[in-house]
């Protein structure tokens, strides 16, 4: 009786809030059969709009009685709080109820069946396929290309439902397999405009892929794992434990608990400012608040996709704006290991010389980018495209620009108004990006500080390369060259071959549309939505391998089972330079 009472709550949720979901499809779609009577319809949406957040409360409630301890309520219900705080924030806005609760009863479905049970029921459906993907023994380099890819194609069939599309809207295949591939690789380039051919559920779905790539999806499965209180299986704990670079499973857990409160925490704070800023341009609050929380996310991904067709080249003079993108930007392109350490410094009052070799680097490389980056454009620009602005709002757009080319993706001022020379040098520092462990692409910041270190000890004849009184190893020094050599040789060879397709672009045009696909930018020079068919799904692909990275291609293309045994080869001299 206990056990079935306990249940009350979320059979009271699949009768009422299913039913308002299903009544709204079918009126938003407008494929209610032809017998009912609309007006009737109307007001059951009417207030039962009301009662979805009643429910949704009845249901917080009981799964907090039944908790044993505060900890294992949040960290098995947390998604409960998650959908439920923001649905009272917008109660009675039908649209917002129709979203949060479709995605909690999704999530309530899913916690009813655990890792045991689907693994039993699929051996007594079919013996035989339960084991199939054992038998592929996927390397995890493999793994990431299938789950991206898959990933992928859902997006483009959801974008190609014709609820996705505003009315009288169509899109075609390659189109949604483009904004799918950009969206759920963050880079932020657009061959449609998200505002005018998407409706509110094509640019959810955009906002859902730009969740799932930034945060990648093993890290977001563990982290939804976790959410509804399953368990990680063992393989995906060692994949994961790769990934996070973490040595026991005690520090994977947590790391996972930290990035689930550090991508919560960061984009709702960015989502709330943003909202405040949006109102204050004179948006309504629900519109506004929309806005907000969709910057936010696209912001601390690293995505760059924005509701307008501008980007934020309207908002280039305000600060609230400018500043609050550009921390959630950096936040994001920093990576979840630096902000741990650095939420150490702040709460624990640790000392900021105290904190890892990682940050550090990560830290000092991109500080330094940042600032030289926003020097050349001030300095390259304040006669030209800065030339009506005042001094502060030169040094505001500058420092903006510096930080979006961190494979962010937006931009406050028209590019094609910039010199050459501003637009090359931007190349540069897409082609660098981000840092590892972070939402960003590119060829990551460290990579870099290994390259300049690796050249300055070579010029002093030094055979090891040191960074700040540490010594860095041969395999890692290498894995830094082989890593730079495929991105240079992989742009190389896109460039060549959109060349080679876009015969009506220029060279400038397609160079800089290449390294920011490549290094998930989203910048572009205006011919996206130009290019013909063969060329953006080239620019798919090229986006595709700029966020899985060339060196994972090569492993998941190459890498072979270690069993040949291994020998040892004598040196041979080969002479260089």
């Amino acid at each position: 009786m206990t056990s079935f009472m306990q249940k009350i709550p979320f059979l009271l949720e699949l009768f009422f809030n299913g039913s308002f979901i299903l009544l709204y499809s079918l009126k938003n779609t407008k494929k209610l059969p032809s017998g009912w009577d609309e007006n009737l319809i109307d007001t059951i949406l009417t207030y039962g709009v009301w009662g979805v957040p009643l429910v949704l409360l009845l249901v917080v409630v009981v799964n907090f009685i039944n908790s044993t301890s505060l900890d294992e309520y949040l960290r098995r219900y947390i998604f409960s709080l998650v959908v439920f705080i923001p649905l009272i924030l917008t109660w009675g806005d039908m649209q917002f109820a129709f979203w949060f609760s479709s995605a909690h009863l999704l999530s309530s479905v899913l916690a009813l069946y655990d890792d045991d049970s689907q693994e039993d029921f699929m051996k007594k459906i079919n013996p035989v396929n339960g084991k199939f993907f054992q038998r592929l023994k996927l390397k995890p380099a493999q793994l990431v290309i299938l789950s991206f890819s898959s990933v992928i194609f859902l997006g483009t069939f959801l974008l190609m439902l014709p609820v996705a599309s505003k009315e009288g809207q169509t899109l075609a295949f390659i189109d949604a397999f483009f904004m799918s591939t950009s969206a759920t690789c963050v880079t932020g380039l657009s061959t449609v405009s998200l505002s005018e051919n998407f409706s509110m559920f094509g640019q959810v779905v955009i906002l859902i892929l730009i969740q799932i790539g930034g945060l990648s999806i093993m890290t977001l499965y563990s982290s939804m794992t976790i959410l509804l209180g399953r368990s990680i299986g063992m393989k995906d704990r060692i994949i994961m434990q790769d990934l996070l670079d973490v040595s026991s499973l005690e520090e994977l857990f947590q790391m996972i608990i930290d990035i689930i409160k550090y991508t919560f925490f960061i984009e709702l704070w960015g989502g709330i400012v943003l909202t405040i800023a949006f109102t204050f341009e004179g948006f309504e609050f629900s519109k506004a608040l929309y806005y907000g929380f969709f910057h936010s996310i696209s912001a601390f991904c690293n995505a760059g996709f924005s509701l307008f067709d501008t980007s934020l080249e309207s908002y280039s003079t305000n600060p609230l704006i400018n500043f609050t993108v550009i921390t959630l930007i950096t936040a994001g392109g920093l990576g979840f290991i630096v902000l741990k350490e650095l939420t150490t410094v702040i709460t624990n009052r640790k000392k900021l010389s105290r904190i890892g070799m990682h940050s550090k680097v990560v830290l000092i490389t991109s500080f330094s980018l940042t600032i030289v980056g926003a020097l050349l454009f001030f300095f390259g620009e304040f006669l030209n495209a800065l030339d009506s602005y005042s001094i502060w709002d030169k040094m505001q757009i500058s420092l903006f620009q510096s930080v979006t080319l961190r494979t962010a993706g937006f931009n406050t001022i028209p590019l094609n108004n910039l010199n050459q020379y501003s637009i090359y040098a931007m190349t540069l520092f897409m082609f660098i990006g981000g840092s590892p462990g972070s939402t960003a692409g590119g060829v990551k910041t460290t990579t870099l500080a290994i390259l300049v270190q690796s050249i300055i000890s070579t010029l002093k004849g030094d055979k090891q390369v040191r960074i700040l009184d540490r010594t860095i190893p041969g395999p890692i020094v290498v894995r830094a060259i082989a890593l730079t050599f495929f991105s240079i040789l992989m742009t190389s060879g896109f460039i060549l071959v959109m060349m080679r397709m876009e015969t009506e672009q220029s060279f400038l045009t397609i160079f800089f549309e290449v390294i920011s696909a490549s290094g998930t930018v989203g910048l572009s020079l205006g011919i996206t939505s130009f290019l013909t068919t063969w060329g953006k799904f080239i620019m798919s692909i090229v986006m595709l391998i700029g966020r899985i990275g060339p060196l994972t291609l090569i492993l998941a293309i190459g890498q072979r089972a270690d069993g040949r045994g291994k020998f040892d080869y004598p040196d041979g001299r080969i002479m260089i330079g």
